[in-house]
């Protein structure tokens, strides 16, 4: 139940943070905003460690630290890395249904890599998840900013991919989580992720630019709210959901982020909540009842 509680969590404060992100405007580049959220996250996690009196050098063997840093390159990375080149081409509405890519993925990975297997409750349930997910994105403007051109499925190929990296990267892990401290291996994670990308930024032809966002604004006070709950507390009940319940069943409770951000954005952003949306959030709580409690 824990582990399920937890990806329930990580769905609710990754919506937030799709919100707050919303509200607060788009004060960095793709690229300096993965960098500044992975710092926050960091510095977060590093400091929780220290009041929790964690060690940040456990004995741990060299395979778990080198394993947990590929999850972290691939996960966070370059995962990124493809998901801003998707975002960047696709509209928000399509890339939010290319983002349900994800719970295939993590299920294929779980049976290849963990020989897991889903009850007949929890496939009801990711049924009835991705089908919310569909119907609730579906609108007139989403079918009229359908891709007809090669450039454009590229694009819908590349947010595949970076499913598929966040899918691998955490699934890799799983045996390793089990019997590893939460807070450590996000460390290690978010570590290895923020190097890789300050690499790819100091080769990247435009590091000055991205380099000139990151120095200290009001910026910093904007993006910093959503960055806690996207990459701190959000990321934290993810990893933590995937150590205590199986990765097929987290991943399916993780895709009702789509479904809390239609209800946050009624609350805050005062979207309407359209006959699509309703349907939606109806099959979604049904489809992580079944989930949860099959």
């Amino acid at each position: 139940m824990l582990g399920s509680v937890l990806s329930l969590c990580s769905a609710f404060f990754w919506a937030s943070a799709v919100i707050l992100f919303k509200k607060s405007g788009d004060v960095f580049s793709p690229v300096s905003l993965n960098i500044y959220k992975s710092f926050v996250a960091l510095i977060l996690v590093s400091l929780t460690m220290l009041m929790l009196n964690i060690p940040f050098f456990p004995d741990k063997p060299l395979n778990d630290w080198l394993l947990l840093s590929v999850s972290g390159f691939l996960g966070i990375t370059l995962a990124d890395l493809f998901f801003f080149m998707a975002l960047n081409r696709l509209g928000a509405s399509i890339l939010g249904i290319v983002e349900c890519f994800y719970l295939p993925c993590v299920i294929f990975f779980s049976f290849i890599l963990l020989d897991e297997t889903l009850s007949i409750g929890a496939i009801v349930g990711s049924f009835l998840i991705l089908t919310a997910v569909f119907v609730g994105s579906m609108t007139k403007k989403t079918l009229n900013d359908t891709p007809d051109n090669k450039s454009s499925l590229s694009a819908i190929l590349i947010g595949c991919l970076s499913m598929g990296f966040v899918a691998i990267g955490i699934v890799m892990i799983k045996e390793l989580l089990e019997q590893t401290d939460v807070f450590w291996a996000t460390l290690v994670r978010v570590m290895a992720g923020t190097v890789s990308l300050f690499v790819i930024v100091l080769c990247h032809p435009k590091r000055r630019q991205y380099l000139q966002e990151l120095k200290f604004s009001k910026a910093w006070f904007t993006a910093f709210p959503a960055s806690v709950s996207g990459n701190y507390l959000a990321l934290l009940c993810w990893v933590g959901g995937m150590k205590y319940t199986t990765a097929s069943r987290a991943a399916i409770l993780n895709q009702m982020s789509t479904i809390f951000i239609f209800i946050l954005a009624a609350v805050f952003l005062k979207e309407k909540i359209t006959v699509n949306k309703s349907i939606a959030i109806l099959l979604a709580l049904i489809g992580a009842c079944l989930t949860i409690f099959s």
